[in-house]
């Protein structure tokens, strides 16, 4: 007589387990998997689980073109999906250089258009989203004003208050000048999640400094590459001369206000900024004659972020490196740390005739470890070639007006 015996379930193990299974889960995989059952449901939106699955979730590469590919760097597994109906309907696509950037804060995009477009019947498209890929829930915030070429724009949360009362929304204009004249027009705003509203903050912009399209948002808080020109005195012939200041500006969500926080030891011409395990910040540079890399890192960003310096992780130069921005059009390199002494770059290069191809390398002190192509498009304008890969965490904290 056969012997009767039960299947294996993934069902029938203890919950602690299954929990730290699902930790170990793919947000994307997770969010599939509500409908299994009550009890898995119940957990996978559970706010504590959430929160901790989005602790030891690791830096994944996004690129939103034809679709959206959300991309492990260390397995080099994909999970790909729609670009959402509300994103395509805009006449600014967000694959289009120039007029698109993306800020990654927490599993958020927050995805900036810095033109308007009117619509047939007179309406303004509305130029600044919020978006999480992997529940794909976006929501559109109305400006407060018009905007101009030079509108910034970042996110961050209160420390004082748990990140989902506290999400904000920055808005400054890079370029102060273009608005001085103009005293209706606020120079830096504020939009609260909690309450959809903005307000104006009581801040002056300094006109002597240039804040880059280089960003990251890290715990909480904005960092841009800025610098300033600085004149000086030449010794020998008494001319003046105008020295760069290359530096680190900050924006802190708590105390609303600016700060610069550091020195940059690199030039911001070919430097690349990105975060550095989660509480740090870094610098990827490349020298574009001898294609040298060195790669920076910062001490702890701390309460205030005083003292913070930056110091060399570790340079590379060898015969043959690969180019990590082919061209002054193309799209700046993206990058993570998922071992020391080592960073994994996403970047686009070419081949053949002028085919562009998307590129992961591994970098460490000895040379280029891996290479993969994972994107080949015979496009050949830059701007339109692979322009929005970001370092992006998946998370399935629900955006900050989703209420239960």
């Amino acid at each position: 007589m056969a012997s009767s015996r039960r299947s294996w379930s993934l069902s029938l193990m203890p919950p602690e387990i299954i929990q730290e299974i699902f930790y170990k889960t793919p947000a994307e995989a997770l969010v599939r998997s509500k409908p299994t059952c009550k009890e898995w449901y119940a957990l996978i939106i559970d706010k504590i689980f959430i929160n901790e699955h989005f602790n030891r979730s690791k830096e994944h590469f996004i690129r939103i073109f034809d679709t959206v590919k959300i991309m492990d760097p260390v397995t080099r597994t994909s999970s790909v999906s729609p670009v959402p109906n509300e994103l395509l309907r805009h006449p600014f696509k967000i694959d289009t250089l120039g007029y698109a950037h993306v800020v990654h804060c927490d599993g958020f995009m927050l995805v900036g258009y810095n033109m308007w477009k009117y619509r047939d019947d007179g309406s303004r498209y509305t130029n600044l989203a919020l978006w999480n890929p992997v529940l794909r829930n976006l929501r559109w915030i109305e400006p407060s004003r018009s905007i101009t070429s030079s509108d910034y724009h970042g996110i961050g949360y209160d420390k004082n208050n748990k990140p989902s009362d506290g999400y904000k929304i920055l808005r400054f204009a890079s370029r102060p000048w273009e608005i001085e004249h103009h005293e209706d027009e606020p120079e830096v705003e504020i939009y609260e999640c909690k309450t959809s509203s903005w307000r104006t903050l009581d801040v002056e912009l300094d006109m002597d400094v240039t804040i880059m399209r280089k960003w990251v948002a890290v715990m909480g808080n904005m960092y841009w590459i800025a610098y300033r020109f600085e004149e000086g005195e030449d010794d020998d012939d008494d001319e003046e001369e105008e020295d760069e200041e290359v530096f680190i500006r900050g924006f802190d969500f708590s105390e609303e206000t600016f700060k610069d926080i550091c020195f940059c030891p690199t030039s911001y011409v070919n430097s690349h900024l990105a975060s550095f395990n989660g509480d740090s910040l870094s610098l990827l540079q490349q020298d574009q004659a001898s294609r040298q890399i060195e790669v920076w890192v910062s001490s702890k960003l701390g309460d205030g972020d005083g003292d913070v310096s930056f110091s060399k992780y570790f340079s590379l130069s060898r015969p043959v490196l690969p180019a990590l921005r082919v061209h002054v059009n193309a799209a700046s390199p993206v990058y993570c740390f998922m071992k020391p002494k080592s960073v994994i770059v996403w970047c686009v290069g070419v081949e053949g005739e002028g085919d562009k191809v998307c590129t992961l390398y591994e970098i460490d002190e000895d040379g280029v470890r891996n290479e993969k192509v994972t994107e080949r498009d015979n496009v050949r304008d830059y701007s339109r070639a692979f322009v929005c890969g970001h370092v992006y965490v998946p998370s399935m904290i629900p955006l900050p007006w989703v209420r239960d």
